[in-house]
């Protein structure tokens, strides 16, 4: 089952490099004092005001101004371009300074880095990510720990016998099979092979399933950004069977818990995309809250309730004061990670995702009775006070 609504505001010579020891890197890496991120190959200080470009398909356009004194980490020096990462480059020129780190760092955090795997221990989890951000519940009835670095390298994995039993990752670096973070369909296909599952028969794809050995891979595809995976989520099949109905079912917690991961996901997506992230608005997240119940309980979808309140008015009289405001609606999908994805491949949803035009959000998820168990509602309200 499958509904969306729209509601738009708008990487001859012999040389041999020292053995670096795991022992001799501590977790996380540290350069001058400030993380060194997984994948980053140096950095870029600010000189002189200058101009950071947002790689908008293939077009570099204007993004904001770096000031003096100011230093960005850097991914890639192609074309006398730093790719900043989150689509962003600044121009190599005079008023900025590119440095990179020792070799024992770089080695350091590529050790560090290295993909966790369906099965790998809890000790390599906290070795490799560190402390999680946040724990919520999942729909098999297990923990869920997030761990991300201000939203960057975001990672949710969920443990069962304290071994990694599912992972859901948007981290460029993430390997599973050889296939990562913006492969193609075709570089997915020439790896795992076209034995796999889609959803239904839409076109274009936006989700292949891979039924594995061990563990089932989902593969996100970012339709609006020439169907490149966007994100990976694998669930091993002994938690699966914790749960072998569809949806879940209906409690608070697991309600609670959909809209932390949904909140988290979103400032993922934003961080990806090179926008800044959003604060959790509480009254804004009561006012979502209710119109899911309202959708639920009454059985409908619609931005405009069956009284004939828009989301402005519904914010408004929950005591919400605003600028700009927008909403994004969904039901049908068995979990955040799904319904995410989902509204990113919603052209309307996805602009209310990802826009500067807000600061704020607020999730409200409720589970209604079906005839299958549960099924999630779930509302999404941004604003700018």
């Amino acid at each position: 089952m499958k509904k969306l609504s729209i509601l738009i505001l708008l990487l001859f010579s012999l040389s041999v490099a020292p053995m670096i020891s795991s022992a001799a890197c501590t977790t996380p890496v540290y350069w001058d004092g400030v993380e060194l991120k997984s994948g980053q190959i140096g950095r870029v200080l600010i000189q002189k005001p200058t101009t950071i470009y947002k790689n908008v398909n293939g077009n570099f356009e204007f993004s904001r101004t770096a000031h003096p004194g100011e230093n960005y980490r850097v991914y890639a020096n192609k074309s006398t371009y730093y790719h900043l990462g989150g689509g962003l480059v600044i121009k190599d020129e005079a008023s900025i300074l590119y440095q990179t780190p020792s070799k024992q760092k770089l080695s350091c955090v590529k050790n560090v880095s290295t993909s966790l795997a369906i099965g790998d221990s809890a000790t390599s989890v906290s070795t490799k990510l560190g402390t999680a951000q946040k724990k919520v519940t999942n729909e098999f009835g297990a923990s869920t720990s997030i761990y991300h670095q201000n939203y960057q390298n975001f990672y949710a994995i969920s443990l069962l016998n304290n071994k990694i039993a599912s992972l859901y990752t948007k981290d460029k670096q993430y390997k599973v099979n050889g296939v990562g973070i913006s492969n193609t369909v075709s570089e997915l296909e020439n790896k795992l092979g076209t034995n796999y599952q889609t959803t239904g028969n839409t076109y274009p794809v936006e989700i292949i399933t891979y039924q594995l050995p061990k563990y089932e891979a989902n593969f996100f595809i970012d339709v609006h950004n020439d169907s490149k995976i966007s994100a990976i989520l694998l669930v091993d099949y002994q938690l699966m069977n914790k749960n072998p109905n569809l949806y879940p079912k209906k409690s608070a917690s697991l309600e609670a818990s959909y809209e932390t991961l949904l909140f988290e996901l979103i400032n993922a997506e934003r961080k990806v995309q090179g926008v800044p992230v959003l604060q959790n608005a509480t009254k804004v997240a009561t006012v979502a809250r209710k119109h899911s119940v309202d959708m639920g309980t009454n059985e409908y979808f619609s931005h405009e309730n069956l009284q004939g309140q828009s989301p402005f008015d519904r914010l408004a009289n929950g005591g919400v004061t605003f600028r700009n405001a927008g909403e994004n609606i969904a039901t049908g999908y068995t979990n955040a990670y799904f319904a995410h994805e989902a509204l990113m491949n919603s052209l309307g949803h996805r602009k209310n995702i990802v826009s500067t035009a807000y600061t704020h959000v607020g999730v409200g998820v409720f589970f209604a009775k079906w005839t299958y168990g549960s099924i999630p509602y779930y509302t999404e309200n941004f604003i700018k006070p």
